[in-house]
């Protein structure tokens, strides 16, 4: 404790312009879930678990950002990934649109396309930073989609998901390849090869997202000959081994598709050459090829977290959190804290809680050690609600499923609920989500704020966007302790500051 206390008292601010910026986001990364993570780690490795940390655990600042959407106290990831990226509150299931836009209705919302934020991908690009992301989940789900595309339903990821009315939006897929920003990333990997090609073969152990491109088009060869075009060095890849190929040469344009649909669970991925790559590794490669002297900004999703979650499957969840854990490890090493902000946060948390009294140490996917008074026990692990409710009534009690001879640590044990959902529908959790930040004006990550401030604290930190001209402000410098002009008196400062701050949260919330 000792320790802290010193570490704390004698860090420093870090005041430098952020050269570049990595946001990590964890789907579904609610504190339970990062606890519990935490736990396993340190089981793993011989300990008591409790004890240990996560390596962004670690990182100086720390705060918590509320997530709900403009019309819902429980978000989703399309809205959170607009606040994240847009900078603004979004109505639920709607992508890079504000509070005008009206749910899956096209017509009504391209009205208000004027109205439709800047994701901070445009922003890095109108000062030269290069820009990508990387994500396990499809590379056109509400998340990754979120850093590029405007959308008043999530789910128009290919043409296929339009209604026939919908004549002024183009699917996610589309945006992706043909317009600004995500047409400039250098950098774009994860899964969801089927909305690129008019005949792509499904997966069909992943057949909730169906989409077969109507209209005929090749997106991936669009986007070939749209690099071509430029001049500039691209690769297409979909292996493990055509990923590590590519990097021998690294080229200006990468995309990659690993996957039909969403990628696979860290704990089942192919780790073959003609398998999946890991988070880590896709998250390196980004780095290798988007560092330059004016700087990236890179996002990286750990998708997987929330599937999982949504199974009431901890054991794949916690799995794909340390997998996440490994990808800001590499990023750690690649980059330098004297010039890139790191910030690590959720978009949203699930329903997932401890509890129970079970022993230091006890396993954290095992029986609470403490029983009910039906002899009945339970799981350290529990969901209010999901596929994992099962109860029987003997006749005078409700009873759950006696777990005295299950595996509850296996990988496709299901923990407990208290509600039941139909399979995969666990809902999302409303409660705050934890950020930590590592870097540059990472001091900003303090505090209880809206989840867009985000997005405003990755601009400031880098002068980008509204705060592109604050770089040399005396109020910037003075917020650091660094000497200012004596016309500059406190109190103007502090004036100063209290209408950022207003104009701030006004903007975000943009009701």
């Amino acid at each position: 404790m000792k320790d802290e206390i010193w570490k704390t008292i004698t860090s420093r601010r870090n005041c430098a312009k952020a050269k570049n910026v990595v946001v990590f986001i964890g789907d579904g990364m609610g504190i339970p879930v990062i606890t519990a993570a935490r736990i396993l780690k340190g089981q793993k490795a011989g300990k008591t678990g409790e004890e240990t940390f996560l390596n962004f655990e670690r990182f100086p600042y720390t705060g918590l950002m509320r997530t709900y959407c403009t019309d819902k106290q429980v978000p989703d990831s399309a809205c959170t990934g607009t606040a994240l990226f847009g900078g603004i509150k979004a109505p639920y299931y709607t992508l890079g649109v504000d509070v005008h836009a009206k749910f899956g209705d096209c017509k009504a919302t391209m009205k208000y396309k004027s109205y439709f934020p800047e994701s901070i991908m445009t922003h890095a690009q109108a000062a030269k930073k290069l820009t990508g992301f990387v994500t396990t989940s499809r590379v056109t789900h509400a998340t990754p989609a979120a850093t590029y595309a405007h959308s008043p339903h999530r789910d128009w990821e290919c043409d296929g998901k339009l209604p026939p009315e919908a004549t002024e939006c183009k699917d996610i897929a589309r945006q992706m390849i043909e317009d600004a920003p995500a047409r400039d990333f250098h950098v774009m990997m994860g899964g969801g090869r089927q909305f690129f090609f008019p005949n792509e073969t499904y997966n069909q152990n992943r057949s909730e997202a169906q989409c077969q491109r109507r209209d005929g088009r090749k997106l991936v060869e669009t986007w070939i000959n749209d690099k071509k075009s430029r001049n500039a060095t691209y690769k297409y890849v979909t292996t493990t081994s055509e990923l590590q190929d590519a990097m021998r040469n690294k080229p200006d344009y990468l995309l990659g598709l690993f996957s039909s649909s969403h990628m696979s669970y860290e704990s089942e991925r192919n780790t073959s050459p003609n398998g999946e790559p890991s988070l880590a590794d896709m998250t390196e490669a980004a780095i290798n090829i988007l560092e330059n002297d004016k700087g990236f900004l890179l996002m990286v999703e750990g998708a997987k977290i929330d599937h999982a979650l949504h199974d009431n499957n901890a054991r794949r969840s916690l799995e794909d959190l340390l997998a996440l854990e490994e990808a800001v490890e590499r990023a750690l090493r690649k980059t330098s804290q004297l010039d890139t902000l790191i910030i690590v946060t959720a978009d949203h948390s699930h329903t997932l809680t401890i509890n129970g009294y079970p022993s230091r140490g006890n396993p954290i996917l095992g029986i609470a050690e403490k029983q009910t008074d039906f002899g009945l026990p339970y799981t350290t692990l529990m969901f209010a609600n999901g596929v994992g409710y099962n109860y029987t009534n003997n006749g005078t009690h409700i009873l759950w499923r006696n777990l005295t001879n299950v595996d509850t640590e296996a990988l496709d044990f299901r923990q407990q609920a208290a509600i039941y959902r139909e399979d995969g529908d666990e809902t999302h959790g409303g409660e705050d989500v934890a950020a930590y930040a590592i870097g540059p004006w990472a001091h900003l990550i303090t505090g209880a704020h809206e989840q867009p401030y985000v997005a405003h604290v990755a601009n400031y930190a880098a002068c980008l966007g509204d705060y592109a001209e604050m770089c040399q402000s005396s109020m910037r410098k003075a917020s650091c302790g660094i000497e200012v002009s004596s016309a500059n008196t406190a109190g103007g400062i502090h004036a100063v500051f209290i209408i950022i701050a207003f104009s701030m949260s006004y903007s975000m919330l943009h009701f």
